[in-house]
């Protein structure tokens, strides 16, 4: 019998190693397709850039849902969302979320009805992504100040798309709680003086994180728990919200000590 077992655990093992790397085969193949045909075609048929990144960002959105929904038939994955229509009709947020494992953000722009996404520079040369993000418009984040400039120029936009966005900078480590939030966020939040949307990710088991290959799968069914919050505005943080390093200081904490709190209770209820 254990014989048996351990023969059944190892194929299951091997099964599923085997549906993971069909699954991201399957994204990579679908960000040279929207890149190679889907991208070219919407540029021919459309004349406005602002609506060629609308509809580029369609794709992408409908596109990372299938990819979700995918995983989750395959039995790889399952998620659930909680304050979903908060999500759905968010507009011209700033949606801040930590950042456990390499899948949430393919699940909240699935998600989100209309989303633009800060990437940062690797993804944006990527050949598997860079069709993708450019086509749509997302903001590279190359490390500079312009970064910074884009995010706010968009957020001011009559009915922009909300936009997404990492504070911690990278995915947590395996075994670690919460990377130290980058400026960025605060920065952004305090010049466009937009509502900031958070958003809680769990991961159980922890699977895909920082430094953690593919291939390194649980032996079941990850679960990604989605909370959407009420939005936090920035006059309610601050007393004084004027443009200045030490009040993006400031809100960065303020933003930090949040996620922190609203984790440490997440986790306490479960």
């Amino acid at each position: 019998m254990r014989l048996f077992n351990t023969l059944k655990n190892k194929a299951n093992y091997v099964w599923r190693v085997g549906v993971t790397g069909f699954s991201f085969a399957s994204f990579g193949l679908g960000g040279v397709a929207i890149g190679g045909v889907i991208a070219p075609l919407v540029n021919l048929t459309t004349r406005d850039q602002q609506l060629r990144k609308q509809r580029a960002q369609q794709v992408i959105k409908h596109s990372f849902n299938g990819f979700t929904e995918m995983m989750v038939k395959l039995g790889i994955m399952t998620y659930e969302v909680e304050g979903l229509e908060k999500l759905v009709s968010s507009q011209q947020e700033l949606v801040i979320a930590n950042h456990p494992t390499l899948i949430d953000v393919v699940v909240l722009i699935g998600l989100m009805e209309k989303a633009n996404c800060v990437v940062k520079e690797a993804l944006w040369s990527n050949p598997f992504t860079k069709g993708p993000v450019r086509s749509a418009g997302y903001i590279l984040n190359a490390g500079s100040e312009q970064f910074i400039h884009d995010c706010v120029a968009h957020l001011k936009q009559q009915q922009a798309a909300s936009l997404l966005i990492f504070p911690e900078g990278t995915r947590t480590a395996k075994g670690e709680y919460l990377n130290e939030f980058q400026r960025g966020a605060a920065n952004i939040a305090i010049r466009a003086n937009v509502p900031i949307r958070p958003i809680l990710i769990k991961c159980t088991p922890s699977t895909l994180t920082k430094n953690e290959k593919w291939y390194h799968i649980p032996s079941e069914p990850f679960h990604i728990q989605i909370k959407v919050l009420d939005a936090i505005h920035v006059d309610d943080v601050l007393e004084d919200n004027d443009i200045s390093p030490k009040q993006v200081r400031r809100l960065n904490q303020k933003l930090q000590q949040f996620f922190n709190q609203e984790l440490l209770k997440n986790e306490q209820s479960c």
